[in-house]
């Protein structure tokens, strides 16, 4: 659980329930009791911390850097909202089976670092948190790089996770790019989050396939790396 929070930094309550079910095997999150209850122990212990700023996805929940080793995160900077809403997505990908960790930055000019990595047996996929709409341009260079990664065979999929709206905008920009229809065979995009984006539901995506049936079908070697994975 500690390295998972080392890896996404920062959460609410309902992406520990489902971290909490991937550690027990099950693929439904835990009881919200449970979760609190968990959350009020690491706390008395001095591992985690939590603050109540409102909202569906109930209270923000990070570890100590007695816990992880990581400095308490700015909880209001503009990019906090994105971190939890990432941290929700790799809490359902580790329910579902998957490894998670943190993409790679890119080494050369033209790359583009991924929101996270969800890592199955022979399975890469590339996974976008999208709450806010991008211009065209910005897209057409964010495309371009996901060409080049997928003709590498440095990914097998990307998955855009998004808001109505900008499930909108990204589904717009690959029917209107030349970058965006090469790839648009291998992008799920799919509207998880509300508007203040959080995603709160009781049960994985009928699209997220377990790493488990998917690794029947795949024939590719899992993808090494020295990143920090989870699960």
């Amino acid at each position: 659980m500690f390295e998972w929070f080392s890896i996404v930094r920062i959460a609410d309550v309902q992406s520990v329930r489902w971290v909490l079910a991937a550690l027990n095997g099950v693929d439904r999150p835990v009881s919200v009791r449970r979760a609190q209850s968990w959350c009020a122990r690491m706390e008395a212990a001095g591992l985690v911390e939590r603050a109540q700023l409102g909202g569906r996805g109930g209270a923000l929940v990070w570890g100590t850097y007695a816990g992880t080793g990581v400095t308490r995160p700015n909880l209001h900077r503009q990019t906090t909202r994105h971190e939890v809403a990432v941290a929700a997505a790799s809490a359902r990908y580790a329910t579902a089976g998957y490894a998670w960790q943190r993409d790679e930055k890119p080494a050369h000019v033209g790359g583009h670092q991924a929101d996270g990595v969800a890592l199955g047996f022979g399975w890469v996929e590339l996974v976008e948190v999208e709450l806010t709409p991008k211009r065209l341009p910005r897209y057409a260079a964010i495309f371009a790089a996901y060409r080049r990664r997928l003709d590498l065979g440095e990914a097998d999929s990307i998955s855009y996770l998004c808001n109505k709206e900008s499930e909108r905008a990204v589904r717009a920009a690959l029917g209107e790019l030349p970058a965006g229809r090469s790839i648009a065979p291998q992008v799920g995009v799919r509207s998880m989050y509300d508007r203040t984006g959080i995603w709160v539901d009781e049960t994985l995506p009928t699209w997220m396939m377990t790493a488990r049936d998917r690794a029947q079908r795949s024939t590719r070697r899992p993808r090494r790396s020295s990143s920090a994975a989870l699960f």
